[in-house]
């Protein structure tokens, strides 16, 4: 649990009913919102319910809130030989005690009554029950352990020097405990004076020892950070690693009846390798004895799967719920030299009494800190809003029951009861052996993308004379329900009653579970059909594309010159509707559309030369979806283009005046085009090679230009200067200037 800690302690059964007449084949049909795996159900949020392996919610064992102690987190607990439980808190140090009149209690105990200490330090992280009906505390950081007597006396027992106390665990008389930042794990014996003697037992290596169990042949077992190592240590003080986790942090050890040890790992990161242990054994040697055998198992790794003080001891306690529903972890364990999943984030394993290790469970996206092995399958407990499963074979987890909370810390059992801690408030809780009367399952909220409307509401579940299920249901047109969402709904009490929630586009629903015997209703699945609106089409964009509107070089290309106008454009319908186009042009200077083309199933259209006079034009584009969807819900959209000219006339050159001599030769002309720019000229002396021309003006960028073309010496007669000119639309236009030399 370091890593919470560190980060400030925290962390269609029924036929589907169309909603409206029979509609043509479109892809605005009814569509089914189902919930009915485990997957899908853990989306929502359980109360008082359990969860099972096919999807069937149950009422949960009765959950009852014991204490709040208004404190952000309770880390640990203990119960002493009297059947008092003892809550060790955070962030103001303080220590309650519960009797076990109080632990049953009908109503909530005032945190007020139970405080019983108060450290002087924020944290307390490890509490004991000593056999001389002591509390032994330990406090963080730069922390101590206090021993507190059974009327309260308290005194400082035993100060280690150290920033943090993680753990302790009794062996007899002996006290042990785990500390950080040097990881080192001291043993304490009762002083003369009433005070702790004690002294540096072993040197893990690690930075810090998160967990303490006691083996049933009275070793000690110890759990690491940041390289995952479970120790086994004898008294002797020679330890033995049992298992390198591929994550980094120990957090919670415990030994079942049978002798088996499960450990609650978490943390990314790998774990050091077997040479590093062996490589740090040689510097890290037990403290009172010398040597560390290193046994370097690698356990079988696990995928993705769902989400008590060690040692397991304490009061029996049976939760009998009949029988069990399970959350498969997902995936099959690997071989023992395959490198850790990169995503795993927590696992629990067990380490058999021959020293086999199998990963009981695994998860990605939560983490496990807490673990109770009572009599028959182990519970454990994470932080996703305080899960609490039961491990059964093969893997498998119950979600037996959630607390609402951040994380649920511990699980321990008490004067025949079982309880249970949280974080985010410090909260004790007990667990009933029996369902509860009520419970309620508040589903994640489903949006449907659009406005949309409702069908009849269906589910499958078991309820017989045992119990009633009632549903609710509420819509709303913003992500997260708020103050303009429809309240809930009147309650559906039969599979195919129509949802009377508004049309909208989120919608969610809640089921209310009532028991009247036995273990109460059992919900299968639920189904809600829904029809979206029709959505409109969407053009992304259009082009008209014209000999004019090409730049120069490609214009002026035959192989590339454009003939009339090409029109082209994007669009597509967000339901998969099949679009029909209508094809719509404005001359220039008017203001009305004229249609050019209907029921267009292309997105393009060629406009020859002819069709259309020249001019300068803008074309609409209405796309639509009627033939997909009955009159009144067709949608449409419409674009604009940017002008396009067409162009097919030549430009008219003409010649102004002329001049020859036998200096040279000058002629004067004059070309306009009506519709288009002019783009390029050239002119050539009797019939010779061509040059290029620039207007008078010293650029073509006008429908109106005036062009000279001057010549060198000329010999005496006759000569023909020629200027043709081009337009944007790839037009050309001449004329020609007869002049003599003398």
């Amino acid at each position: 649990m370091l890593m919470q800690r560190k980060h400030f302690w925290f962390r269609a059964g029924v036929l589907a009913t169309l909603l409206a007449t029979a509609l043509p084949l479109a892809a605005v049909n009814t569509h089914f919102w189902r919930l009915a795996s485990q997957r899908s159900f853990a989306l929502g949020r359980l109360h008082h319910l359990s969860l099972g392996a096919e999807g069937e919610l149950t009422l949960a064992p009765a959950l009852t809130a014991v204490l709040r102690t208004g404190q952000p987190l309770i880390w640990t607990a203990t119960v002493d030989a009297k059947g008092n439980v003892y809550l060790a808190t955070g962030n103001a140090g303080q220590l309650y005690r519960l009797t076990p009149a109080m632990l049953h209690s009908r109503h909530p105990v005032a945190a007020r009554q139970a405080l019983w200490f108060t450290a002087q330090e924020p944290d307390i992280f490890a509490v004991a029950a000593g056999p001389d009906g002591a509390i032994y505390a330990a406090t963080s950081p730069n922390g101590k352990i206090y021993r507190i007597a059974a009327n309260g006396q308290s005194q400082v027992y035993f100060d280690p020097h150290t920033r943090y106390i993680w753990s302790l665990r009794f062996i007899g008389k002996t006290l042990y405990a785990g500390t950080g930042s040097r990881g080192e794990i001291y043993r304490i014996a009762p002083g003369p004076d009433g005070r702790g003697v004690g002294h540096p037992f072993f040197a893990t290596g690690e930075r810090q020892v998160m967990s303490l169990a006691a083996a049933r042949d009275g070793d000690l077992l110890a759990g690491t950070d940041p390289g995952g190592l479970i120790f086994r240590i004898t008294p002797a003080g020679r330890g033995f690693v049992l298992y390198n986790a591929p994550l980094r942090e120990i957090a919670t050890l415990a030994v079942a009846p049978g002798g088996a040890i499960y450990a609650a790992a978490q943390g990314n990161g790998a774990a050091p390798s077997a040479s590093a242990l062996a490589a740090s054994s040689t510097q890290n040697q037990p403290i009172s004895a010398p040597g560390m055998t290193v046994i370097a198992e690698s356990a079988q790794r696990a995928a993705q799967g769902p989400g008590g003080l060690p040692g397991g001891g304490g009061a029996q306690v049976t939760i009998s719920m009949g029988p069990a529903h399970v959350i498969p972890a997902s995936g099959d364990s690997a071989p023992p030299a395959e490198p850790p999943h990169p995503g795993l984030r927590s696992a629990i394993y067990r380490i058999a009494a021959d020293g086999s290790v199998a990963t009981a469970w695994a998860s990605q996206h939560q983490d496990a800190g807490a673990l109770w092995l009572g009599r028959t399958d182990p519970l454990f407990a994470t932080d996703l809003n305080g899960h609490i499963y039961r491990l059964g074979a093969n893997r498998q987890a119950t979600l037996l029951a959630q607390t609402d909370e951040q994380e649920t810390t511990r699980l321990f059992p008490a004067d025949g009861l079982l309880l249970a801690t949280t974080s985010n408030l410090g909260t004790l809780y007990r667990l009933s052996s029996s369902p509860a009367a009520k419970g309620i399952y508040l589903s994640p909220i489903k949006d449907t993308g659009v406005i949309s409307h409702w069908g009849h509401l269906d589910w499958r579940a078991e309820q017989a004379a045992t119990g009633s299920l009632a549903f609710e249901t509420r819509s709303g047109n913003s992500a997260q329900p708020n103050g303009t969402w429809s309240p809930w709904s009147a309650p559906l009490t039969h599979p195919g009653e129509r949802i009377a929630s508004p049309p909208a586009r989120y919608i969610q629903w809640r089921a209310i579970f009532q028991r009247r015997a036995g273990a109460g209703p059992r919900l299968e699945s639920v189904t809600v059909p829904y029809l979206p609106g029709n959505r409109a089409p969407v053009i992304g964009s259009i082009h008209a594309l014209t000999a004019a509107s090409q730049p120069p070089s490609l214009a002026d290309n035959p192989k590339t010159h454009l003939d009339g106008i090409k029109l082209n454009w994007q669009a597509h319908d967000p339901d998969g509707d099949p679009l029909t186009y209508d094809v719509w042009f404005q001359i220039e200077g008017e203001t009305a559309w004229t249609p050019l083309r209907r029921d267009l199933h292309a997105n393009h259209l060629d406009i020859a030369p002819g069709r259309l006079p020249d001019g300068t034009y803008k074309f609409k584009i209405t796309a639509s979806d009627a033939d997909a969807n009955p009159p009144g819900m067709a949608k449409t959209a419409t674009i604009i283009s940017a002008p396009a000219t067409m162009d097919t006339a030549p430009p008219t050159v003409r010649l102004v005046s002329s001049d020859a001599s036998a200096k040279g030769a000058v002629a004067h002309f004059t070309a306009t085009d009506a519709v288009a720019a002019l783009s390029q000229a050239e002119y050539a002396v009797d019939g010779g090679h061509w040059r290029q021309l620039y207007a008078d003006s010293g650029i073509i960028d006008s429908r109106r230009e005036n062009f000279t073309i001057r010549t060198p010496h000329l010999a005496p007669g006759q000569h023909v200067l020629m200027l043709r000119v081009y337009d944007r639309g790839g037009n050309r236009g001449s004329a020609a200037a007869v002049v003599t030399v003398h």
